[in-house]
């Protein structure tokens, strides 16, 4: 049974919400607003479940400094800045959230590839590895893609197959509209 994310219009194109266990891909050109949109979720969506917001590109101190600018705040939300894939999975596996959300892909890697974090091996494996815990656990991951100067899911590409849904974010950093 899907579970609402508190925002009446991602909402409506989920279907009535998130499907436990769902992989999501978030994809957009940087700046575009995913992880704004992502916190605001995350400010509904911990009335009523447990969230772990993980970012690779911001430090905890600029996450907090955008909380504060929303008016985001709940003792369910849980944020850690971390690209190693091991340490995200061993603190998920400790804090046992409903929901996960990986900002972004492109950040995190394996310790045992050799592959550089933002290639193809890193992203598909470190992908499966969150799917995968995801799956086992009945937790919704969200996955977090940029979107690449030609205007693609850099890396992620890969990804738009191995996923539940592809959320993809257009439009002008400059406005407030979105598509």
């Amino acid at each position: 049974e899907p579970f609402g994310t508190g925002l009446e219009a991602l909402d409506r194109v989920l279907g009535r919400g998130l499907v436990p266990g769902s992989a999501l891909l978030m994809g957009g050109e940087p700046g575009i607003g995913k992880s704004t949109l992502l916190l605001q979720m995350c400010q509904e969506m911990c009335k009523n479940a447990r969230v772990l917001y993980v970012s690779g590109e911001e430090s905890l101190k600029q996450i907090k400094i955008r909380a504060a600018r929303l008016h985001i705040s709940s003792p369910e939300l849980y944020i850690l800045a971390e690209t190693d894939m091991e340490q995200i999975i061993n603190e998920t596996e400790l804090l046992e959230p409903d929901i996960l959300i990986v900002d972004s892909i492109q950040t995190v890697y394996k310790r045992d590839l050799t592959a550089a974090p933002g290639g193809t091996t890193q992203i598909k494996e470190c992908a499966m590895s969150l799917m995968q815990y995801a799956k086992n656990r009945n937790v919704t991951i969200f996955i977090v893609g940029h979107v690449n100067k030609e205007g693609t899911l850099a890396g992620p590409k890969i990804l738009e197959h191995m996923v539940d849904c592809v959320l993809y974010f257009e439009g002008d950093q400059h406005t407030s509209y979105r598509i």
